[in-house]
């Protein structure tokens, strides 16, 4: 079968379509024909040795993907059509701790499987774990309630994307979101996105301000980092809670001590990595799985890649910031 590796830290050019043997099962797992995995952020800092735990080589990448069962079980019959979760049975997420399925074939555990819905594509299947996962554990931990106003960074992201939909599927009074270039706030309007702030006409805190009349937001999903962090923190209301997840734009920023102080607004991090209770898993996804369902929430697929690019595929996911997902296909 068909294996994504690497075997060296270095660029995208490290990563190789390899030949391996079919994986044997383990005791209670089964086969998965994996048709799509997912390109995401984390698989790019591994590549260059950005994680600070020793990568265990030749590694295979791979959080999330989707693809039918080809030896199954009672739950789970050979021809299923299944979503692989984004988070491990061994504990944390797939493919940092563990090998991932940016492979052929993978053999999993019934646990870590969700069968996909029957109006969902394998493109969208493929898409949805991280995403959802990641917005709803963020707007969680914002303590976000129906009613409350919420700005989500980066309308094209895979994080930035879920949470503009799970926020307005859960209640919100109103989203707002951003982009980083007009072409993308086109795309975004054209594909039905709302309150978009056009990163290169105006900064965040002034197009929340125009959007809300000057009340600012009850909550901001930041997947950005850097200097976007330190201008939302000035975009909250009284009292409103910042959530950051990632830190593409930079580790550092600065703010102002008065809007924490005067304004008494909170900032916190959020990762997949520090989630692993599995009741929590599952408790986000008897939310997400009937809004997924019934098309209330829908992955977006940006591009996909035959898995012999999966070097362009990376490179796009870093360089191009498409709107949607980055997939490649076995």
């Amino acid at each position: 079968m068909k294996a994504i590796q690497f075997h060296e830290h270095g660029g995208y050019d490290k990563l190789l379509l390899v030949d391996i043997d079919i994986p044997e099962l383990k005791e209670g797992q089964v086969l998965v024909k994996v048709n799509y995995a997912a390109v995401n952020p984390v698989d790019n800092t591994l590549r260059k040795g950005g994680i600070k735990e020793p990568v265990k080589f030749p590694k295979t990448l791979g959080d999330e993907g989707s693809g039918v069962i080809t030896k199954g079980n009672a739950e789970f019959p050979e021809g299923t059509r299944v979503i692989i979760s984004c988070m491990a049975k061994e504990g944390g997420v797939r493919g940092i701790a563990t090998n991932g399925c940016w492979q052929e074939y993978f053999a999993i555990y019934p646990s870590e499987l969700i069968k996909t819905p029957d109006n969902v594509s394998d493109e969208e299947a493929a898409a949805f774990p991280v995403g959802f996962l990641s917005a709803y554990a963020c707007l969680d931990m914002a303590g976000f309630s129906a009613g409350q106003s919420v700005l989500s960074i980066a309308v094209g992201g895979a994080v930035g994307n879920a949470t503009i939909q799970l926020a307005k599927a859960l209640g919100a009074s109103l989203v707002i979101t951003t982009s980083g270039s007009a072409d993308k706030a086109k795309v975004a309007a054209a594909a039905g996105f709302d309150n978009i702030i056009d990163l290169t006409k105006e900064g965040i805190s002034e197009g929340v301000a125009r959007i809300t009349g000057g009340k600012g937001v009850d909550v901001v999903v930041d997947m950005v980092g850097g200097n976007i962090t330190g201008d939302a923190l000035g975009s909250l209301a009284k009292f409103g809670r910042l959530v950051g997840i990632g830190y593409s734009a930079g580790t550092e920023f600065k703010a102002k001590m008065t809007d924490f102080v005067w304004k008494g607004i909170q900032m916190r991090g959020q990762s997949l990595s520090n989630w692993p209770d599995e009741q929590e898993h599952k408790k986000a996804y008897s939310v997400l799985l009937p809004l997924l369902a019934s098309g209330k929430i829908r992955p977006t697929v940006g591009k996909v890649f035959p898995a012999a690019q999966v070097g362009e595929a990376n490179r796009c996911l870093v360089e191009d910031r498409p709107f949607g997902k980055v997939l490649i296909k076995f």
